[in-house]
């Protein structure tokens, strides 16, 4: 489980001598992968079976969440902070699964770009969650976030809901590209940047969140002449529940059974919900972005 906001600094200099000694290191010739979720579950409804194939072949995974996906208090119970925890709860109970290893992790608080970030990593793994606990869009209090504000604002400033020091978008993005410099991955998966564009039959967008993070870490993956960085693929959202299932067999299945270790911790969905998309994982060919090419958000997400 992760370790409380506030611990005593005996507590944290213990935490980081053991970081090393549990969590199994990779070696130097070991595949890396970064993915940028959105919310605590994103990834595995998303990104899947894609990262989960990462984790079994060994490969060196880490997975940031953008937001805390909390939702308001005001309409909803529990709420705030507490059903944050609960999802990163869920995430635990969900790689532990795909890792096929006791739910066992360890905290650590790492800096990147100057920020205090919360990390667990999954012990005997190399499997590492990163939490950004920045406020995300939730109705009907809230329908933009933090990260959309931070996107459209360069003055606004986010504060995450677990009391760690407040973000501007300059800052916010220079903390991932600090990831990024850090785990020096082989390559990066993010949501869709054109998921705004990206509508269901019934006229449903993907989610802001979605779109807002995927631009903000793409943001952070382009060199000093604004070209592409790292290798970059782009997984769509709520718009594959109209597509036809392109995922069958073992990973079908292993992307069911690790979605069904996260559901019990998630208060607000029901014991079947995207269970319609567990034979489903679309990333466009046309959305991959290779390092060298040029990186453009797009001029028309002006609405939340």
């Amino acid at each position: 489980m992760r370790t409380k906001i506030a611990r005593p600094l005996a507590a944290l200099v213990l935490a980081a001598a053991t970081v090393a000694a549990v969590h199994s290191p990779a070696a130097a010739d070991t595949t890396t992968t970064l993915s940028f979720s959105a919310h605590q579950d994103d990834d595995l409804l998303f990104m899947n079976p894609d990262i989960a194939s990462d984790v079994e072949a060994g490969y060196n995974v880490w997975v940031t969440y953008l937001t805390a996906g909390e939702i308001p208090c005001a309409s909803h119970n529990p709420c705030g902070i507490d059903y944050a925890d609960h999802r990163v709860q869920g995430e635990h109970a969900a790689y532990a699964e795909t890792a096929g290893v006791p739910n066992s992790w360890t905290y650590e608080e790492m800096w990147f770009g100057g920020h205090p970030v919360a990390v667990d990593h999954l012990d005997g793994t190399n499997v590492h969650l990163v939490f950004t606990y920045i406020h995300a869009a939730a109705g009907p209090e809230d329908n933009c976030g933090d990260l959309y504000r931070m996107l459209h604002d360069d003055s606004y400033v986010a504060e995450p809901i677990d009391d760690r020091p407040a973000y501007t978008k300059d800052s916010f993005v220079d903390m991932l590209r600090s990831i990024i410099d850090y785990v020096q991955p082989d390559y990066l998966r993010t949501q869709s940047t054109l998921g705004h564009r990206e509508k269901r039959a019934d006229g449903v967008a993907d989610n802001v969140d979605h779109v807002a993070g995927a631009i903000l870490a793409a943001d952070a993956d382009v060199d000093g002449a604004g070209n592409t960085w790292i290798r970059r693929d782009e997984y769509q959202g709520y718009v594959i529940t109209d597509y036809p299932d392109n995922v069958g067999g073992y990973w079908r299945d292993r992307k069911q059974q690790i979605w069904n270790a996260y559901k019990p911790f998630d208060y607000q969905i029901s014991p079947w919900s995207w269970d319609n998309v567990m034979g489903k994982q679309y990333r466009p060919e046309g959305r991959i972005f290779w390092p060298g090419i040029p990186w453009v958000p797009p001029g028309d997400f002006n609405g939340c």
